[in-house]
């Protein structure tokens, strides 16, 4: 099993010397297929990569096979952080997706993006630690539908931005994401669907019809509303 599906295009014969140059600009980015593993834990890489488009989630497998999605990515935010020199995840796509290798880590180390990016990720760390350990099945699902929905909110025609967006995640995905079983995770979207907070004709489409009660049903405060930066 190879420990990386990402490659990126090089010279036929590239110096050595080409390894320590500054990353290129975004012409490098590739698009790459729904469900494709593009890393894998504890496979060793040495690269930052961006995701440009599309859904990338980085997971961890427990022993007995059992997976747990640490984050979701969407557009803008990085993936292939190491330790050691290995990813300290699996990242795999959830759409078609379009990926810009960033180049060395280690010279993407001193770079304010990637430091501000560590930053975001360590947040979004101890947040997520918060929902699993103390936030009710319920306030789970809000809160993930308002990060999605934040994360791939649709524009109109007109630019306004529509409270709905692509459900890039499977029921599977939500539990595995939220520590809760797949039909808990299916009882709290029927539910919230008939209490108005949203809408679905389709699993994959979401609309959000009351944003207010869906964030005070995630256990969302005004200020923390204010204050949740979108990755």
């Amino acid at each position: 099993m190879p420990e990386t599906l990402i490659t990126t295009a090089a010279p036929a014969a590239p110096p050595r010397a080409s390894s320590i140059r500054p990353p290129r600009p975004a012409s490098r980015s590739r698009v790459v297929g729904e469900n494709l593993t593009l890393l894998y834990e504890g496979g060793r890489n040495r690269a930052l990569y961006r995701v440009v488009d599309g859904c990338v989630v980085l997971s961890q497998l427990l022993n007995d096979g059992r997976r747990q999605i640490t984050d979701v990515l969407g557009p803008g935010r990085l993936f292939g952080f190491t330790i050691d020199g290995r990813n300290i995840a699996t990242a795999e796509t959830l759409s078609i997706a379009r990926i810009e290798p960033l180049g060395d880590a280690d010279l993407n180390a001193t770079n304010p993006a990637v430091a501000s990016e560590l930053k975001t990720t360590l947040h979004r760390m101890q947040i997520h630690a918060t929902l699993l350990g103390r936030k009710t099945a319920s306030e789970k699902v809000a809160s993930a539908l308002v990060e999605l929905s934040r994360l791939f909110n649709r524009t109109g025609r007109n630019g306004a931005a529509r409270l709905s967006f692509h459900l890039h995640l499977t029921r599977a995905d939500l539990a595995d994401w939220l520590g809760l079983t797949v039909e808990t995770v299916s009882r709290c979207l029927n539910r919230f669907k008939r209490e108005g907070l949203i809408d679905f004709s389709h699993p994959k489409t979401m609309r959000v019809l009351d944003p207010e009660r869906l964030e005070a049903t995630a256990g969302f405060t005004r200020q923390q509303t204010g204050e949740t930066t979108r990755p």
